[in-house]
């Protein structure tokens, strides 16, 4: 009877760990105070976010709004999703430690930091494509909600990114019985060529001084690539204390050189902190990110959030580092998004309490362990309910002693695992999960790389031709064509040389050209597999189709191309309908890529077009990672049905799909489900014009349409184009051409489409301001006069008054600019970047006293980076106090110096950390200032202050530096010597001269300008 009563409390015991609620999911409506962004840029962007535009309205004023949200919970974690703001998982609450674990932010308040300007901080961010912060980040995104079986429920965001022309889809799911949820990304390149690769989850946590990083490692790398020691610093500080980075700037650190699969947070005085865990090979980049914890941090914290407090970043990617293109430098270079290669990956997101700092993370839970002689002290925080033994291992595997273990999720339990020796073990089991004890240690850090090997340092032109092929990767096109018509083939291998060439001819859509440079390194090495490929595509657009085919066979002998190369000869078989080849191929490229979501599409057409039954397979490969297929949706429900930003965009993506296969009629119909814009008409003009009379009708419909935000960016748009302005003699026609070769570093083109045009446009300035800049680098006047004309086209529109300013100070022409940038002043006051452009305008015409009244009322909102405000104000102080000095008004010239060295907040930078603060030019001509009233003493004290200072940037206060050091030479004090300065040229050399004379009239304004009078420039 005793045992029998001993089975039923244990069965007891085991319901009450296993027993969970399902997981709820919900989407309820909540309502935030908000701080809204408005005002979309309506000229066409630069390359490097075209076609994307920005948006460049931002406020102080909030209204309360109610936003969508998705709520997943379950006993132990609580998650909220926002799909109108890029999906991003805006909080996870702690139901067990009754806390947010990840940065909650209690406001909705955008501010100008993303690629095209709104972004909120806090929760977790997704990015896919070329940087972060990624184009739909403040945008609705597609969203799904599914409960499954097993008690789980997840949340489906997805967007179509237009700057790689993929798609990404990331699965948020809770499960019933854990303590922890999940993210899963799939992101596929459905493009024929290599795309930008780039993907970071970006997470936020309060910051706080208790705050540890647990980022295993024992260097950093920053954008640049360059590294440095981690977690220790030359200065002996400790980078993984948040206390001890109170110095310098903002920071990004790129922690590598251990193994390990997690890394996380710590607040030693709550016990408390989060981890993040994944396969490393998953996701090698474990990053930090904190804003400076000086002012020019802090006013960050009032940007971004009302009453949440400062956060800190920690985020994951794909790669080691985000690179900027200086990285190639180094051994941190860009990979490419392979030709229809897709990638798929999972990450964990828990928190923990009560165990201490961890010694390590795995999906069971997270641990503590500590040795005393024969005996190994175990603190756990388990993430799932836990019925099974924990085993310490040696390093070879084997059993030192063992222990069982039944706990709860959240439940801290201890126990001890007695040892058969005193060696310490290297692993714990726990179920299936090994956690690493050694992770930590010296001898267990990894021999990666870090510095670039002589060689390459040596080899400037191959490293050049890298920095080609990564600049293509970064969308940097124009900067890729002038480095690369810089190289020839005596410096780098000609066969590199010609493949990136016959890259860059594909993009600017010189077909033959592409072809030619292909077929010339063919001649080099017959079976390059890049060089076939290229090749292959160039003769399908050149209409040679048995060239097209002997380039993918080829291509198809190399295992990294043979998926997209057997793609293509299936689309070329397709295309003159012989089915039974094209399904071959279509295998084939399955085979060797089983994610090929192109293929698999190509499958389910070729069955439905020969009466067959469907492959169930491929379709629940394509629905179960990208359950938003716009295919799928099309052949399924005869319409494509979205809610984010570009939804049209997704559809025209599928048209052109079916286009491509010759699928005409399907291409019309998914094209006339949406709204179709001057764009898509055209298209729709084309796909139908054997039928002349509909056609007709989408080309008057084109002509009457209006153009405005229609970006064209897709090469297959070239030939509609082209077939279009032969039917359709209108401005719309030439404008989107010429967009779009603007884009694909054609110019030229562009410009004589538009100078052919006979009758322009009277109320459209985008087509204006799109002239302007194709004549801004060469006919300065003629850029000029074009943009006035947008001016008039549509004189309520700011940005060209602003663009207008900017090309009149280029041109010099001060006085014409002063008077537009004041009229554009007085009918937008309120606008920051107006009135800055209006007080550069005023510096540059000497009204020094009016350009310090307007930096007196101006309340700049800053884009991350801004300095231009200060720079400006310094500038202002700075000449103002010249002016004085001039007039013998010392006493008025110091208190402007004085006054030059304030940081006024409302001028959207804080004050930086005096190292941070560059006072070179203050102290200079508070030492002239000295002079001139007779006090050596102050004099010398300035002159000291200058030389003591940190080596700056800029040549011309490396030669201030210089001369003060001499100057206190010939004074007899003995000071460090300052540093050589560099590419000195004739007029920097008067410019020394002068100030060793002491001409200060011949300088002074020269200099300000020199420095304080660089405009800011955007990432994107």
């Amino acid at each position: 009877m005793k045992k029998w009563l001993v089975l039923a409390l244990l069965g007891h015991a085991i319901l009450t760990v296993l027993a969970q609620n399902p997981t709820k999911i919900a989407e309820v409506k909540k309502r935030y105070t908000t701080y809204p962004f408005s005002d979309p840029d309506p000229i066409a962007s630069a390359q490097k976010l075209y076609p994307y535009f920005r948006f460049d309205g931002f406020t102080n004023t909030a209204i309360e709004k109610e936003w969508k949200t998705v709520i997943l919970e379950n006993d132990y974690i609580r998650v909220q999703i926002m799909p109108e703001i890029g999906g991003k998982i805006w909080s996870a609450y702690d139901k067990i430690g009754k806390r947010d674990y990840i940065y909650n932010n209690g406001v909705v308040k955008f501010r100008d930091i993303a690629m095209r300007g709104p972004w909120t901080s806090g929760g977790i961010e997704a990015n896919y494509g070329i940087i972060g912060h990624t184009p739909n980040t403040s945008t609705a995104v597609d969203y799904l909600l599914q409960e499954h079986a097993d008690g789980s429920a997840s949340c489906f965001i997805h967007a179509f990114d237009l700057l790689s022309r993929s798609n990404w889809t990331l699965e948020i799911r809770l499960e019933k019985d854990k303590g922890y949820f999940s993210t899963r990304s799939f992101w596929s390149n459905g493009n024929a060529i290599e795309q930008p690769y780039y993907t970071w989850m970006n997470l936020g946590v309060a910051a706080g001084e208790d705050l540890k990083f647990l980022y295993p490692g024992n260097r950093y790398i920053g954008h640049d690539g360059d590294a440095h020691s981690w977690p220790i610093d030359g200065e002996g500080r400790d980078l993984s204390n948040y206390r001890e980075n109170a110095f310098g700037s903002s920071k990004s650190y790129h922690v590598l050189g251990a193994h390990s699969k997690a890394f996380g947070v710590y607040y030693k005085e709550r016990d408390h902190g989060m981890a993040r865990y994944a396969l490393r090979e998953d996701k090698l980049g474990k990053k930090i990110f904190l804003w400076s914890q000086a002012g020019d941090g802090q006013i960050w914290e009032q940007l971004l959030t009302d009453r949440s407090g400062q956060y800190v970043e920690i985020q994951s990617g794909r790669l080691f580092n985000q690179n900027v293109p200086s990285s190639s430098l180094t051994p941190f270079k860009q990979i490419g998004f392979a030709p229809y290669q897709s990638d798929s990956w999972t990450e964990y997101w828990m928190p923990f309490a009560g165990i201490g700092q961890p010694k390590d993370f795995q999906l069971s839970a997270a641990l503590q362990v500590k040795q005393q002689a024969k005996k190994l002290l175990l603190t756990v925080d388990p993430k799932r309910p836990l019925q099974d033994s924990i085993f310490a291992l040696d390093k070879n595997g084997l059993p030192l002693g063992a222990n069982y273990l039944t706990a709860r999720v959240g439940e801290v339990k201890q126990l001890v695992v007695e040892l058969k020796s005193d060696d310490s073990p290297y692993y714990l089991k726990l179920g299936g999960d090994y956690f690493d004890l050694r992770q930590h240690d010296i001898a267990s850090t990894l021999d990666r790389p870090t510095e670039p090997s002589r060689e390459t340092m040596i080899d400037s032109n191959q490293t050049k031709l890298l920095e080609v092929r990564d600049l293509l990767r970064f969308r940097q096109y124009g900067v890729a064509e002038t480095l690369l018509n810089r190289l020839t083939e005596k410096q780098v291998p000609q066969l590199d040389l010609l493949l990136e060439k016959a890259k860059l001819a594909w993009f600017r859509m010189d077909y033959r050209q592409c072809y030619d440079y292909a077929r010339q390194a063919l001649a080099i090495d017959t079976y390059d597999a890049a060089a076939n490929y290229y090749y292959g595509l160039a003769a399908v657009k050149l209409e040679r189709t048995h060239d097209a085919l002997d380039g993918f066979e080829v291509a198809s002998l190399d295992p990294n191309w043979r998926s997209a190369a057997y793609l293509q000869l299936a689309k070329c078989h397709y295309r003159i309908k012989q089915d039974e080849p094209a399904l071959a191929y279509v295998e084939k490229a399955l085979v060797a890529n089983g994610l090929n979501i192109d293929a698999l599409q190509l499958r389910l057409l070729i069955q439905k077009r020969q009466g067959t039954a469907l492959d169930t397979a491929s379709y629940e490969r394509i629905v179960r990672n990208d359950p938003f297929n716009a295919f799928i949706q099309f052949e399924e429900k005869n319409e494509v049905l979205s809610r984010q930003e570009f939804a049209s965009e997704k559809c025209f993506e599928l048209a052109i799909w079916y286009a491509d296969l010759h699928e005409y009629k399907r291409a019309a119909t998914v094209l006339n489900k949406n709204k179709p814009n001057t764009e898509m008409l055209l298209w729709l003009a084309w796909l139908t014009k054997t039928n002349p009379t509909v056609s007709q009708e989408y080309l008057a419909r084109a002509a009457a349409s209006n153009p405005a935000f229609v970006f064209p960016f897709r090469e297959e748009s070239g030939p509609v184009f082209e077939w279009a302005g032969e039917q359709l003699k209108n401005w719309k026609v030439a404008y989107l051409q010429a967009l779009l070769y603007r884009f694909r570093n054609q110019g030229g083109k562009a410009k004589r489409l538009l100078d052919a045009v006979s009758t322009e446009p009277s109320d459209f300035g985008a087509y204006f301001a799109v002239k302007s800049s194709l004549e801004e680098d060469q006919q300065i006047d003629q850029s000029i006069t074009a943009m006035r004309q947008a001016t008039t086209a549509e004189p309520h529109e700011w940005r060209y008054g602003l663009r207008l300013v900017e090309l009149l100070n280029k041109g010099k022409y001060y006085d014409q600019a002063l008077e537009v940038s004041g009229k554009y002043h007085l009918a937008f006051p309120k606008n920051y970047i107006l009135t800055l452009a209006h007080v550069r305008t005023l510096l540059l015409n000497k009204e020094y006293l009016l350009a310090e009244r307007e930096l007196q009322k101006v309340e700049i909102l800053p884009f991350e980076g801004a300095t231009e405000g200060h720079n400006y104000y310094v500038q202002t102080k700075l000449m103002l106090a010249y002016q004085c000095l001039q007039q013998k008004k010392y006493k008025e010239a110091n208190l402007k110096v004085e006054e030059s060295r304030a940081w006024p907040v409302q001028l959207g930078v804080g004050e930086p950390y005096p190292e941070g603060k560059n006072e070179i030019l203050a102290d200079w001509l508070a030492a002239y200032l000295q002079k001139k009233m007779g006090n050596s003493h102050g004099e010398t004290d300035f002159l000291q202050q200058i030389s003591q200072r940190k080596q700056p940037k800029n040549k011309f206060e490396l030669l201030l530096q210089q001369a003060a050091v001499q100057q206190l030479t010939n004074k007899g004090i003995i000071v460090r010597g300052g540093q050589a300065v560099r590419g000195i040229n004739q007029s920097d050399a008067v410019f020394f001269d002068q100030l060793q004379k002491g001409n200060l009239t011949a300088y002074w304004p020269g200099l300000i300008r020199h420095i304080y009078f660089e405009q800011d420039q955007r990432m994107f």
